[in-house]
């Protein structure tokens, strides 16, 4: 008789931590509703986000702003486990060669991976690995601007900028515009939010694109100006009206209304900016695949608390690093963390090197976290656990070196919301 096979758990967790009412009852002030603009500010300050509205004023030289890019790494290894070869390293290597377009102006319309290089090759670190592929580095939200600053040797990949990163992306994902456009949509002030999964728009069986286009948790999408009330012979009763990417046959952008049902895990406009918020729209990825670089349509660590804070209107930088230096409100973490965190609240961010953590509470003198990570271990010696998800854990919890417990790994606590 085979025996079940035991459910994934993590020390000190209870069926109740799952749950987000449990956290959201351990939060004073958690319906206090805070500055959206002035954090906004404090961040784009930073300077660790693309001020793509000020590049795009004399956008005339668009290899100007092309960043170093990574060297194509010497060891490497194919989904099949060969490693990669002199020839195949060569041939990325020379794709790379940035031809110049006279396309300035875009926007993603689909969820959007961009890589290193411009490859659909995927290079593991290890045969074994199936992870951490070096190429993918992060993806793009539907309706996302950037500016296009080249293509590539083989013509099927623009190199962009967004407000997150600089990389290489298919160009059949892009949609490039005018100026004028991209002015008009860069920037969505009253959108509707998805914060929830399997979210589409209505299909129109009457258009060249007839299938729903699905949307991710954290997409802004801008709600129509002047929405119809019957569109493809169907009644927007109880749907939003919005204005959905698509991309012509030559790559030009079209712009066309869609039904996005007010039933969906949508909000019309941000939700507001308080940590009621925030926890909410955390465990709403509870239990998603871990993915990294946005492998997988998924979320790694950095991700993961970039698209929760996306909910309430602030767009943070896409790489733990980069948020660490971005974010207002900055206490260092020393050896004694777990006496410091008692002044941290519900909804602060924690950071230590390659890795950021959501603050949960405490209870029972054990401190918690909400993250998506790949593992841990029961301590020194032992052999680490993969979890490969967003998880609820204790900071008491060892990583997967088990030398240390992920508290101790600590270096400072962030308060987006002060």
């Amino acid at each position: 008789m085979s025996q079940k096979p035991t459910p994934f758990t993590v020390p000190g967790v209870t069926p109740s931590m799952l749950n987000p009412e449990f956290w959201l009852a351990r939060v004073n002030d958690g319906t206090t509703v805070f500055d959206v603009g002035r954090i906004r500010r404090t961040i784009a300050a930073s300077a660790h986000l693309a001020d793509l509205e000020k590049i795009a004023e004399n956008f005339t030289a668009p290899l100007k702003w092309v960043a170093e890019g990574l060297p194509v790494p010497d060891d490497g290894y194919l989904h099949d486990g060969r490693p990669l070869d002199s020839a195949g390293r060569d041939r990325i290597e020379e794709n790379t060669a940035i031809r110049p377009v006279t396309e300035r102006f875009g926007f993603s319309i689909c969820r959007a991976p961009i890589g290193a290089w411009p490859t659909s090759q995927a290079i593991f670190r290890s045969a074994a690995d199936r992870e951490f592929d070096q190429v993918q580095q992060t993806a793009l939200h539907t309706f996302e601007p950037v500016l296009i600053l080249g293509e590539s040797r083989d013509h099927e990949w623009y190199l962009v900028q967004s407000r997150t990163y600089q990389g290489w992306i298919m160009k059949s994902h892009i949609a490039w515009c005018d100026k004028d456009t991209w002015e008009r949509y860069a920037q969505v002030i009253e959108p509707v939010v998805v914060v929830g999964r399997g979210v589409s728009v209505e299909p129109d069986p009457y258009n060249e694109s007839p299938g729903p286009i699905p949307l991710e948790f954290g997409d802004w999408v801008p709600k129509s100006l002047e929405p119809e009330k019957v569109m493809s012979r169907q009644a927007s009763i109880w749907h939003y009206v919005v204005d959905m990417p698509l991309r012509k046959p030559e790559g030009q952008l079209s712009i066309v209304p869609r039904l996005l049902a007010r039933t969906a895990p949508v909000v019309d406009g941000f939700l507001p900016a308080h940590r009621q918020s925030v926890i909410t729209s955390a465990f709403a990825l509870l239990g998603d695949r871990y993915g990294w670089g946005d492998s997988f349509n998924r979320h790694d660590c950095s991700s993961f608390i970039m698209d929760v804070y996306r909910t309430v209107g602030v767009q943070l930088p896409r790489n733990s690093k980069s948020q660490s230096l971005a974010l207002p409100h900055r206490v260092p973490l020393d050896h004694d963390w777990e006496q410091a965190l008692h002044q941290a609240k519900p909804g602060d961010e924690l950071y230590m090197p390659g890795h950021v953590l959501l603050y949960l509470g405490i209870v029972e003198g054990q401190h918690f976290a909400i993250h998506a990570f790949v593992g841990y271990s029961q301590g020194p010696g032992t052999e680490p656990v993969l979890a490969n998800q967003v998880m609820v854990t204790p900071l008491a919890l060892h990583l997967r070196s088990g030398e240390k417990r992920y508290g101790d790994a600590l270096t400072s606590v962030h308060a987006i919301l002060p």
